[in-house]
């Protein structure tokens, strides 16, 4: 080839160096352009920061792990915790609560902690009943949570799928215990006798996650309060493994509460204790209410099950005539609420127990309502097999007619259920 057709042919395409990839400044000739490089360059700039590209860090969310979750809890709350590699990325994580019509709610954490460069955020996802769903930004990573309320463990299954339970494989896992250690915080503010310390059910790790059962609670479980979390949650898969009491707890209850075994005899049985699971009533941990029910137990405890008598709690109709005792001292003035030998678990027979609050009463077999007529010791004629009462004319919960009457008094109605 002659110098003049060598200086003509065409030059051979570069390569990059190691990869052999074509070089772009010198492949498309921009010693020749130079506003070639500088379209390409802003067109990368541009594709970097397109609106709704945002850049996915690198934290993780290490519980509750997985995105579609079942969570039975007495308390309508659960723990997440997010683990960011930096300073500036834990800036930027938030956490949100999908509402209806589009709209969120953005959940502060409760604070932050930092271990060697690690930060660790911690959030109380507020949880109601059915399908919560919750956006962890950036990023927008879903997840679900349906939440179920615990009321009774009689028919609770934690071993299905998606039950989830933080402590299912270790009781601590490696990446908590860094900071979760086998101690109590100085600023816990228990006051912790030493010989409950001493003891194989003490477990101070415990409290750092779940403070708020007894910090939320004046009303507290002892055991509970003092940290015995593994004399009811040791488990027997193995040493130091945390299990939750399921089916008939009562056995459990009773290796402490020794004077109740009674109740097992007596001839009427409250539900609750009859089936053998305490916590339909009471909250083993601790509870704004006397006894740590999980409820009010002058009434708004009791209408949970017995539902025919919501509306003696509360706002009653217009026109109903209310027991004053109810909303007073309550339902377990007159009923015992785990066993007795009465009819309606009532604390005392029935004849005996209406005149301790209407004295007036006390003492008379005949002569109410009017003269002659038989308050106790004769035969129900209404009610088969049982002996009149106060209650054979009068609704002792409440009425829509006067004086509690279990009838209209007017026109005799309520005597010609017996005088036909």
């Amino acid at each position: 080839m002659s110098e003049s057709n060598r200086e003509n042919a065409p030059m051979p395409e570069p390569r990059g160096r190691f990869t052999g990839v074509p070089v772009p400044g010198r492949a498309y000739g921009t010693r020749r352009n130079p506003w070639v490089l500088i379209t390409l360059t802003l067109l990368m700039f541009l594709a970097l920061n397109v609106p709704g590209q945002t850049k996915v860090l690198a934290y993780s969310v290490l519980t509750p792990s997985g995105e579609r979750l079942l969570v039975n809890t007495r308390r309508a709350t659960t723990h997440m915790i997010i683990q960011a590699a930096s300073e500036s990325e834990r800036r930027k994580i938030m956490v949100q609560k999908s509402l209806a019509e589009d709209r969120n709610q953005e959940i502060s954490p409760l604070g932050y902690w930092q271990e060697n460069g690690i930060y660790y955020i911690h959030f109380l996802l507020p949880l109601k009943k059915g399908t919560n769903t919750f956006l962890v930004k950036p990023g927008n990573r879903q997840i679900r949570i349906r939440y179920r309320p615990l009321r009774t463990l009689l028919n609770i299954d934690f071993e299905k799928s998606k039950a989830y339970l933080f402590h299912r494989r270790v009781p601590v896992p490696r990446v908590c215990a860094k900071c979760h250690k086998n101690q109590l915080a100085k600023n816990a503010g228990l006051n912790i006798p030493s010989q409950a310390k001493r003891s194989q059910d003490y477990s101070p790790s415990c409290y750092s996650c779940h403070r708020q059962l007894l910090t939320s609670s004046p009303w507290k479980h002892g055991p509970a309060a003092n940290l015995q979390c593994m004399g009811c949650h040791s488990g027997t898969k193995g040493p130091g493994q945390i299990t939750i009491l399921t089916g008939k707890v009562t056995k459990n209850c009773l290796e402490c509460h020794v004077n109740s075994r009674e109740w097992e005899n007596m001839s009427h049985i409250h539900g609750p204790v009859g089936v053998g699971d305490c916590t339909v009533c009471h909250d083993p941990h601790g509870s704004e209410f006397r006894y740590q029910l999980w409820a009010d137990g002058n009434g708004k405890l009791c209408v949970a099950c017995h539902r025919d008598k919501k509306k003696l709690v509360g706002q009653s109709p217009p026109g109903f005539h209310l027991h004053g005792v109810i909303p007073g001292a309550g339902c377990t003035i007159c009923h015992s609420p785990h066993a007795s030998e009465n009819r309606y678990q009532l604390v005392r027979p029935i004849e005996k127990l209406c005149v301790e609050c209407h004295q007036s009463m006390k003492g008379i077999i005949v002569g109410h309502p009017v003269r002659g007529h038989p308050i106790r010791g004769k035969k129900d004629p209404r009610r088969k097999g049982r002996t009149l009462s106060c209650t054979s004319c009068h609704s002792p919960h409440g009425s829509d007619y006067t004086y509690l009457l279990i009838g209209d008094l007017l026109g005799g109605h309520v005597c010609s259920m017996c005088h036909h």
